[in-house]
């Protein structure tokens, strides 16, 4: 269901997820029940606000304090509600951007947001042009190779299917057979990827995947029938189907290896020094309930972490 107010206000049922048992190659989440959530889509986001805490900045490094300014590449693809623009078709707004915003606040510094690309975030980490990226960024063993994770959200994944499917996702064999649509160089092509592989070496047909970067491609080739089902971040993939009706959540993954659960994180350029001390400004924001604020103005309640991990283990195969 939507409701939009002239104040830019969505109205949306938000699913809260059960917990998940580990498996071996993903472990789907029971929905559970829901709740109305108003979000706020209007440019005027009032935005949250922390405060500096002196003992946390001082550890930021000396370039960066130096320089006053937090540098944050994110991409933006229109989904709410971790990031998209406003009502007025402009304005870059978000859960990441909020989150991002209050970290620069603990550090004491100016967060200064670019839009880019998924690919040009990765390019521009490396180059310095950004000292994080804030984007929706998995953790995994490969990223870390290159760099270095400060952990703020689980990373759920949801399965989306037109409204009429008449199947639903609790394993790999679900999807074996079908077509789903992905998003390339993400830790849900390796989640299903791996599925396939899983699919196939238990005689069953792999799965079809097809590639689109842009949500209003996957969604119309969703509505078309050209692939059967969408793999994307649970919060996005909710609000989609809540809030258009032309789809629906068949299955969330919470990805694991043992009780290791695929986690969201700040990503910064290997042994910068900026992963400790955007954990601890993360780590101040849980304490002070500025974190539990956030997450509920977006409705992502579900997806919080009880603290902020450095480099922590990366999801199998990863």
């Amino acid at each position: 269901m939507r409701r939009v107010s002239a104040a830019g206000l969505v109205l949306v049922a938000v699913t809260l997820l059960a917990g998940c048992d580990a498996t071996k190659g993903g472990d789907p989440a029971a929905p559970g029940t829901s709740h109305a959530v108003a979000i706020n889509l209007a440019p005027d986001q009032n935005r949250l606000r922390a405060t500096k805490v002196a003992s946390i900045a001082d550890t930021a490094p000396a370039a960066v304090r130096q320089r006053g300014t937090l540098l944050v590449g994110g991409t933006i693809d229109n989904t709410p509600p971790l990031s998209c623009y406003a009502t007025d078709n402009k304005t870059p707004i978000g859960f990441e951007y909020d989150v991002a915003v209050l970290v620069g606040d603990v550090l004491g510094l100016k967060t200064e947001r670019e839009v880019t690309s998924w690919e040009n975030l990765f390019l521009g980490v490396d180059s310095g042009r950004f000292d994080l990226g804030f984007s929706n960024i998995a953790v995994t063993e490969a990223r870390k190779q290159k760099y270095d994770f400060a952990t703020y959200r689980q990373d759920l994944l949801a399965v989306e299917a037109r409204s009429d499917a008449n199947f639903t996702v609790t394993k790999p064999a679900d999807l074996a057979g079908k077509t789903v649509a992905l998003n390339s160089g993400t830790n849900q092509e390796q989640v299903i990827l791996r599925w396939s592989a899983q699919d196939k070496a238990a005689g069953l047909q792999p799965i079809t995947i097809q590639y689109y970067q842009k949500a209003t491609d996957y969604y119309l080739a969703l509505q078309s029938g050209r692939v059967d089902a969408y793999v994307g971040p649970n919060p996005t993939a909710s609000f989609h189907a809540l809030t258009t009706g032309q789809s629906k959540v068949v299955g969330v993954i919470a990805d694991s290896k043992g009780q290791v659960a695929s986690l969201v994180a700040a990503m910064s350029k290997k042994d910068s020094g900026m992963a400790a001390p955007v954990a601890a400004a993360i780590d101040e924001l849980i304490r002070d309930g500025k974190y539990a604020e956030l997450l509920g103005r977006w409705g992502l309640s579900s997806e919080a972490v009880p603290k902020s991990l450095v480099n922590p283990e990366g999801p199998a195969g990863t």
